[in-house]
């Protein structure tokens, strides 16, 4: 299971230590609230990824020490407590949450929480883009076997027709609900790290945008290749890393404690073996690296 960089660890951790309840506060009243908010979420955030890169109990001990040192810069900044030491139980409480949350989502093995609690709105808030070209990459035909892999609520599957078999496999069973009200979908709970399918199963395979949220990528990338059979045709979109705004997207998505991890798309084919025959093109900012199973 991939855990937080120390880099995003570290900046974090300065965050938290920035006095922000006591800048905001000298401004105006009515900022008290929202100064309050930021400091749960600053310190829930750094419970949550202290327990991945340090442990947990080292993130606790480190949140206490923060806690203490973010009081003492108010005393130097303000000359003054406030009512803000009585924050520093919040604080640590926040921190709890937030450690207690990274050891279940590691028990769950990457149960994403994010992806269940979008998915309502997923499809309200990302509109499915135009399957035109992803459809002229496939070739589909009445008697292909699909699986579209990290699918989420189907919003890509509804698109891939004609097909004998299609099939939307995601770890969010949440997401899944959704996917299953489309027209002739299967949905699967699985990691695509683990896909509970016999090798050479699928004549297409497709995985758009979510090759970035999965734990262990070159794995993942390793499954589709086993389950796809030959003669079929992978097809793994992904935002094109090479761009300064993905760039920038991923560092938000860093900031939201999404576990995404961005590759380049000459980076996603190396993780092909080397007789897939690849072919990698690049549109409006998003890659598809097209394999073919000779």
């Amino acid at each position: 299971m991939r855990r937080p960089s120390r880099f995003l660890v570290a900046l974090w951790f300065v965050l938290t230590l920035l006095p922000l309840p006591a800048l905001l506060n000298q401004r105006a009243p009515g900022w008290s609230g929202i100064a309050f908010l930021l400091q749960v979420v600053l310190f829930l955030g750094v419970g949550y990824l202290g327990s991945g890169s340090l442990g947990y109990g080292t993130a606790l001990v480190s949140t206490m020490v923060l806690g203490l040192g973010q009081l003492t810069l108010r005393r130097v900044w303000l000359g003054n407590w406030g009512f803000w030491w009585a924050t520093l139980g919040i604080d640590l409480a926040a921190a709890f949450v937030g450690a207690l949350l990274w050891r279940w989502r590691e028990e769950h093995y990457g149960a994403d929480f994010h992806f269940d609690l979008i998915a309502p709105w997923y499809e309200r808030l990302i509109h499915p883009q135009d399957p035109t070209r992803l459809l002229e990459a496939l070739q589909l035909t009445p008697e292909s076997r699909v699986l579209d892999a990290g699918g989420g609520t189907g919003r890509v599957a509804q698109f891939l027709q004609p097909a004998q078999q299609l099939v939307v496999a995601d770890l969010s069973v949440g997401m899944l609900r959704y996917a299953k009200e489309k027209p002739g979908v299967q949905a699967v709970a699985a990691l695509t790290e683990q896909l509970p399918f016999p090798p050479a199963t699928f004549d297409r395979i497709v995985m758009v945008d979510a090759l970035h949220h999965v734990f262990q990528q070159e794995k993942s990338v390793q499954e589709l290749w086993r389950v796809l059979a030959p003669g079929g045709r992978l097809i793994i979109e992904e935002p094109d890393f090479n761009l300064p705004i993905i760039k920038a997207l991923a560092l938000g998505e860093k900031i939201l404690l999404m576990r995404s991890h961005f590759l380049k798309p000459e980076e996603i084919a190396a993780l092909l073996p080397p007789e897939a025959h690849v072919e990698i093109t690049s549109q409006s900012g998003m890659a598809h690296i097209i394999a073919t199973k000779t």
